[in-house]
């Protein structure tokens, strides 16, 4: 035990930029923890204790270079917040875990053929095709392009505290991760092809949506694809721009979910089109949603045009990265402004503004926690945008970068000008709703896609399937090996990643007996 415990204080990591990003999680999780006080009716003190234990988790996550405390973290981290989604169904427990448990399968075997490797803790990795694995595995617990297909459901059915969790920072874990393991010299080829797909498939998702969730959901795919393509391109510009992004993000999401929350409460829809007088009647969550959807359209002097400037500045210079990744910021803007298009704009009637937010402010119940948790996040947006190089020695040179604001706002202009002569002449891209989405939903289209090869067709009970095939399998195959050890089997797959994560500290154990 002592060994284990002098490992686990030893392998900790306090410089470069990680101490500043987990400190970035812990103020997001507070902004969380306050919105959810009002939205969580039961069982409060078991969803406060879950977010400790998630909190603490995500940070051995994060600072931690040893590998057994990373996969033994990263699992707590995956158990407390598939509890936190009890508080909505416990059908999306039992898929979330389901998913998360895939992906820690692979990366529990990159971890162990990266120690076999010679690469005893967590850095930089050489080896391509080790790089790939570990890829692999925080592909479908960070929501990589092709593993995402569970994260517009699934965050979109969340309670809107614990959707802010996973969307603002637990799918960020997978890409601090990757800012470890990859090179900052050489990048990934990979990593920044699927960064660009994820960008574009799922901005267009984005812009296709008219359920809020859905489309912040889809839009979070979309803006940790510019994460994902900075890690791939490599070079100390692009890191530094996927830290910042990190975090611009971060904030963004977290105050955005948290938006969403409180207005599905206020109208009782999530449909952007029945969001009526929102200013009036949400001033504040108004204003805290208007920052960071700009953030998340990369408008001049938000957080958002900083670090997506510093990804773009990384790339080698060209008329075609210009233009490439000029149509990139261009369909975050569109999709984010659209939002703003539809809530804000479209048959909005200001001309009694004064006298309607006088009235809102004295009939409508205003939460001080859900306040303080927004103007949380839209502090965090002004602090990064004109603080980039923030507390933190890594980043200080940022302080001298020229962010080349006046090209910026030329941009912004632009973007505006685009957006509102494609919303004036297409009724504002106005979407008919989608059916829920749901990972049934999912399984129904690729076995129809599959039986569809011999030509013809039949309805499968996608629900049975899943719980019966993925769920129901795993749960007794490991209850019926556990049962050889112990009786009364209640957390059926956690033994296996303990277990086997102990493989990974075999050489301190041989050498203290």
């Amino acid at each position: 035990m002592a060994v284990i415990w002098q490992q686990f204080l030893a392998g900790f990591q306090f410089d470069s930029y990680f101490p500043l990003l987990a400190e970035v999680g812990v103020i997001l999780t507070l902004m969380t923890a306050l919105a959810a006080w009002n939205y969580i009716k039961e069982n409060k003190f078991w969803y406060y204790s879950l977010t400790v234990l998630y909190l603490l988790s995500a940070l051995v996550v994060i600072l931690t270079t040893d590998w057994f405390f990373f996969l033994f973290a990263w699992e707590l981290v995956t158990l407390t917040t598939s509890f936190m989604l009890a508080w909505s169904d416990w059908k999306l427990v039992r898929q979330y875990f389901v998913i998360q448990f895939s992906g820690s399968s692979i990366l529990l075997f990159g971890a162990l053929a990266a120690n076999a490797f010679g690469y005893s803790q967590i850095g930089a990795i050489d080896s391509v095709p080790l790089q790939f694995i570990l890829i692999m595995g925080i592909g479908m617990k960070s929501g990589l392009f092709l593993f995402h297909f569970w994260l517009p459901p699934i965050h979109s059915e969340a309670p809107a505290p614990v959707s802010a969790i996973l969307s603002g920072w637990v799918v960020k874990l997978g890409y601090i991760f990757l800012l470890k393991i990859i090179p900052m010299e050489s990048g990934n080829t990979f990593l920044f092809l699927i960064g660009l797909a994820m960008i574009v498939y799922a901005g267009w998702q984005a812009l296709r949506s008219a359920d809020l969730k859905i489309m912040l959901a889809y839009s979070t795919v979309s803006q940790l694809g510019f994460i994902a393509l900075a890690i791939g391109t490599g070079g100390k510009y692009a890191f530094y721009g996927a830290v910042l992004h990190i975090i611009a993000h971060g904030f963004a999401k977290t105050t955005l979910f948290i938006s969403s929350g409180i207005w599905q409460k206020e109208y009782g829809s999530r449909i952007i089109y029945d969001f009526k007088d929102a200013i009036s009647r949400r001033p504040v969550t108004s204003a805290a949603a208007i920052m960071s959807l700009a953030s998340l359209g990369a408008v001049v002097f938000t957080a958002g045009y900083k670090s997506k400037y510093l990804i773009k500045s990384a790339q080698t210079p060209g008329i075609l990265v210009t233009t490439v990744f000029f149509l990139l910021g261009f369909l975050s803007f569109l999709y984010a402004a659209r939002v703003i298009y539809w809530i804000f704009i479209k048959d909005q009637d200001y001309s009694n503004f004064l006298s309607d937010l006088k009235h809102g402010f004295n009939h409508y119940q205003i939460y001080t926690a859900d306040v303080l948790a927004l103007i949380t996040g839209t502090l965090g947006i002004i602090v990064v945008s004109f603080w980039p190089e923030m507390p933190a020695g890594v980043l200080a040179s940022l302080a001298d970068k020229d962010f080349h604001l006046i090209s910026g706002l030329r941009d912004s202009l632009i973007y505006l000008a685009l957006a509102a002569y494609l919303f004036v002449n297409n009724n504002g891209f106005k979407i008919k709703v989608r059916d829920n989405l749901s990972l049934e939903n999912y399984l129904q289209a690729f076995l129809n896609f599959v039986y569809g090869l011999s030509r013809k067709s039949v309805k499968f009970d996608t629900e049975k399937i899943f719980e019966a095939f993925f769920y129901n399998a795993i749960f007794n195959a490991s209850k019926k090996l556990y049962n050889l050890v112990y009786q009364d089997f209640t957390i059926q797959l956690l033994w296996i990643p303990i277990f086997m994560t102990v493989l990974l500290l075999w050489q301190q154990i041989y050498a203290y007996f």
